[in-house]
């Protein structure tokens, strides 16, 4: 895929805020479209996986001369803003969204208490959001205008510990370390959970806080448990780097794993490449694949690399947003589009058919089902070893 775009539009908006567009256009109507995620700091990669999917598609769909929604044709314009991981930034980003850029359709937040603050405002206006954060409480009975543009640990806690099982039966103890926020207290009981059901002992379990870089006191607790497998799950890639290379340089010779936000290049550029070799990792798509390549073309095209797979998800469900928009012929009646949104299930992502789900885990069917794969670091590479459906 390739794609026609000039230099992106920059304007001092709210907390590192962009406009961004492409092409020259002189008479069609603009749609804006907004994203509200971590573009910076810890989760960033998460977070820039949002904003480059919105702007890969946003420039694709300009370059073939807009989305035709009815008799309308729309030039797309992307406006995002970063929360930093924080709800109070995510709160005043949505506001501004919302009553000053008047965006009816919202990409983000990516982190789980800037979900729960920004999720009341998306309800209230009718605004559609595809959010990313993990926190099962982002979805329930009385969800109308959020999706889901990504699977969480609900969706592949289950299947990833079961591969570990299958795969690694000498395994037998867990010990996890997790954020401490919202997003690492859900999972830090789903995990315990998940492992404790296939039969794993959880001999230990710690919160940390996101800027913290000295782990070893904290990894010197852990390992006086002697765990075979410390489970990293919610820790950005960064940080995990760094409690990898500070346990191994402790002794741990064990199995890491990491049932969360997928992040490969970023562990390995810290913990390095020895230490690296043999983690077991989510990941949301298979690197090696053609689509895969094509799309980190345009993301370096929009952003600065590297992309993170979470980009694929998030590519695929603003993909279903502009679809949703023309199969309801407008971009004004939000209930519409939700309404055409819920129907596109089953639909044809980059990796295959992914669909609407989540209606027992959540009482919703607005979690998107993809499929994902489990990766294990080789020579300083992640590598694709399984491929896992959800149906």
């Amino acid at each position: 895929m390739k794609i026609a775009m000039t230099k992106a539009l920059a304007a001092p908006l709210l907390v590192a805020g962009v406009m961004w567009a492409t092409g020259a256009w002189a008479d069609d109507k603009v749609l804006k479209i907004g994203v509200l995620s971590a573009l910076t700091g810890p989760g960033s990669e998460w977070g820039l996986s949002q904003d480059g999917g919105a702007k890969i598609v946003a420039a694709e769909i300009n370059a073939k001369g807009g989305l035709k929604v009815g008799d309308t044709t729309y030039k797309i314009e992307v406006i995002s803003y970063d929360d930093q991981y924080k709800a109070a930034l995510g709160v005043s980003g949505a506001t501004r969204l919302i009553e000053q850029d008047q965006v009816k359709f919202i990409v983000g937040p990516l982190g789980s208490a800037s979900c729960l603050a920004v999720k009341p405002l998306y309800e209230k206006n009718g605004i559609i959001g595809i959010l990313g954060c993990w926190t099962d409480k982002a979805l329930d009975a009385n969800t109308k205008y959020v999706f889901r543009g990504n699977p969480t640990q609900v969706e592949i806690a289950g299947p990833m510990v079961a591969w570990l099982k299958k795969n690694k039966p000498s395994l037998k103890t867990v010990a996890e370390i997790e954020p401490n926020d919202e997003t690492g207290w859900a999972s830090q009981k789903l995990m315990k959970e998940q492992y404790e059901a296939a039969g794993y002992k959880f001999v230990a379990s710690e919160l940390v806080e996101r800027n913290l870089k000295d782990f070893q006191p904290m990894l010197t607790r852990i390992l006086a448990d002697n765990p075979d497998v410390i489970e990293l799950a919610t820790m950005p890639a960064g940080n995990a780097g760094l409690v990898i290379r500070q346990a191994r340089e402790l002794g741990f010779k064990g199995q890491f794993v990491k049932t969360g936000g997928p992040g490969a290049p970023e562990i390995v550029a810290v913990a390095g490449k020895e230490f690296s070799e043999g983690i077991i990792t989510f990941i949301a798509a298979d690197h090696s694949k053609p689509y895969y390549k094509n799309l980190e073309a345009e993301y370096a095209a929009v952003l600065k690399p590297p992309m993170n797979s979470f980009t694929v998800n998030f590519y695929d469900t603003v993909h279903m947003m502009f679809d949703a928009m023309q199969a309801a012929g407008t971009v004004e009646d939000t209930d519409k589009v939700r309404l055409a949104m819920e129907k596109l299930t089953p639909y044809q992502g980059l990796q295959g058919t992914i669909r609407w789900g989540g209606m027992k885990a959540y009482g919703s069917n607005h979690q998107i089902e993809p499929p994902f794969f489990v990766g294990v670091i080789k020579d300083g590479e992640e590598v694709a070893v399984d491929r896992i459906e959800l149906q």
